[in-house]
């Protein structure tokens, strides 16, 4: 992340100086980002349950296709490269729709509003999320993943071995090292507006976080921007444009910052979605008016 930042930094020429303008105080001094870090210290708790609930349900689910299918085996080996890549498809598909489900359905918003009313942008801003968020998405994702996997697994050699870096995987660990972490950050980096039609760029993903009227409800894609582009959410650039962050009203101002401590950015979302449960149920329980014909 430094190396592309200082490259960035080259191009542009900012008066200040590189550490400063990589970590600026008015950043990292900001009471948004001391939430951040309390989320984040939270969040490193409820992992532990999420990683092993997103690994036990993909695996039941793989087992279940596998058991069900058979093993076909039509006597081709899946290459590594070959089968990250599908991994990686179906996780960045599955995580496209997790996330409009979450900025689209009133329910969902509440746990999602708590990552979006980030004030400053910081790479600990990954991390600002509600408990509740993770759970919903973990779930989505193993249906996602465990699917693949268990067809990848009954369709070739019974048999998938993805291609790793210091244990990782490669494909994200490349795309991240060419500059994704400069996502959650006040640092833009476009990748020009072919590219951006296939990856999400850092700067794509801040337009997402913007209060810009214009930029509502774009750019949901984590990895891949042709999910976006096909469903008519893809945003690209045409120029570096300014970004203010936090959570805006429908005329592109920011509101009031819902969850200005860590209590309550934990308990407020339950207070938000409950509420709009009690609307639905009392819209549902009013009389109809007579119809007629």
């Amino acid at each position: 992340m430094i190396v592309i930042a200082a490259i960035i930094f080259v191009r542009k020429k900012p008066a200040d100086r590189f550490w400063a303008w990589v970590f600026p105080k008015k950043v990292y001094l900001h009471p948004s980002h001391f939430v951040d870090i309390k989320l984040f210290v939270i969040g490193r708790v409820f992992a532990l349950v999420g990683l092993f609930q997103l690994v036990t349900f993909s695996s039941l689910i793989a087992a279940l296709i596998i058991s069900n299918l058979g093993v076909a085996g039509f006597g081709l080996a899946l290459h590594p490269i070959v089968a990250t890549f599908l991994f990686v498809l179906a996780t960045d598909f599955a995580v496209y729709w997790v996330h409009r489900i979450h900025h689209e359905h009133p329910f969902f918003w509440p746990f999602h509003s708590v990552h979006h009313s980030a004030e400053v942008m910081t790479p600990v801003t990954v991390y600002r999320k509600h408990p509740v968020y993770d759970i919903f998405s973990n779930i989505l994702k193993s249906i996602c993943i465990g699917t693949t996997q268990g067809l990848l697994v009954a369709a070739f050699t019974g048999d998938m071995s993805l291609t790793t870096i210091f244990g990782a995987n490669a494909f994200y660990f490349l795309f991240n090292m060419l500059g994704s972490n400069l996502r959650h950050t006040h640092i833009w980096l476009s990748y020009g507006r072919v590219l951006e039609h296939v990856f999400i760029s850092p700067a794509q993903h801040q337009i997402h976080h913007s209060i810009e009227r214009r930029h509502y409800n774009k750019n949901y894609g984590e990895v891949f921007a042709f999910w976006d582009w096909m469903f008519g959410t893809l945003y690209v650039p045409q120029e570096e444009e300014i970004i203010r962050f936090g959570l805006g009203d429908m005329a592109g101002q920011r509101i009031e910052q819902p969850h200005p401590s860590l209590k309550d950015a934990l308990l407020v979302p339950f207070k938000d979605a409950f509420g709009v449960i009690s609307r639905n149920s009392r819209t549902a329980s009013e009389p109809k008016a007579d119809i007629k014909e």
